[in-house]
């Protein structure tokens, strides 16, 4: 060793500790496949839990897509999918204008009022592919909502089941929470619950943010929980305020049409 250069010693040293990392590794991985498979099921969700609570926006769709993150997001997707529609012109193809969830038991869609503005014919197409043509009901509740009701005969509506929204109560920040987006309904945004929204000096909240990419969300589109209750819906008016914001339900489902 007193032979060597300092140059040369700083070689050895770096030579020694790239060995000593890769026999680590080697001896942690043997360790890991000959241990249990209850120690390795804990120790992968413990791994699992850390970097989700260290990725809480809409980066979570890539950590662990077989753990029960991944497993419990896309049933709540699948969940709201039922409760979903599309908006469009009726009898026009490729012209949805945007998304609305069913609130009620006969079909009853509450959407954005900007939605429907440009429509001469407002039509609303089912998870189920079916299409009937709405009429619109101007909503009491607040400005940028407005009701669809199916036009469908008394004969179509005794054959035809409605999945409305199950209505999720007052969201906590931090909570986990998803949007439904796309003209297909084919994107999925993820985030948390970053702020509540109360207007002047009531405490009730009205509207909530969530760390979700704008561009995954369209004017109608739900926000939803992990187990899939229905939140609140995006509005225009939100939508230019804040690209994250939300209108709640809860605090008006009693006023939704029965």
């Amino acid at each position: 060793m007193e032979h060597l250069t300092k140059q040369q010693i700083i070689l050895l040293t770096l030579l020694v500790s790239f060995v000593t990392s890769i026999a680590t590794g080697i001896v942690t991985v043997s360790l890991i496949n000959q241990a249990p498979a209850g120690t390795t099921n804990t120790i992968e969700r413990v791994i699992e839990g850390t970097v989700a609570q260290a990725l809480p926006s809409s980066n979570l769709a890539a950590v662990g897509q077989s753990g029960s993150l991944a497993s419990t997001l896309t049933l709540a997707t699948e969940t709201i999918k039922k409760s979903t529609v599309q908006i469009e012109e009726y009898g026009v193809a490729d012209s949805v204008s945007g998304l609305g969830v069913i609130i009620n038991s006969r079909g009853t869609v509450m959407t954005d009022k900007s939605n429907v503005a440009g429509l001469n014919s407002p039509a609303i197409v089912y998870s189920d592919g079916t299409s009937y043509r709405a009429a619109v009901v101007e909503s009491q509740l607040n400005g940028d909502l407005v009701f669809l009701d199916p036009l469908i005969s008394a004969q179509q509506a005794s054959s035809t089941s409605f999945t409305p929204v199950s209505i999720a109560s007052f969201p906590k920040l931090g909570e986990t929470a998803a949007s439904l987006g796309g003209t297909g309904m084919n994107a999925l945004g993820i985030g948390i619950v970053d702020e509540i929204v109360t207007s002047g000096a009531s405490s009730t909240p009205f509207a909530v943010s969530a760390t979700i990419d704008s561009s995954k969300t369209l004017p109608g589109s739900p926000l939803f929980d992990i187990s899939g209750n229905f939140i609140g819906l995006r509005t225009s008016s939100l939508y230019a305020a804040s690209s994250t914001q939300f209108y709640l339900a809860a605090p008006v489902r009693e006023a939704f049409p029965k």
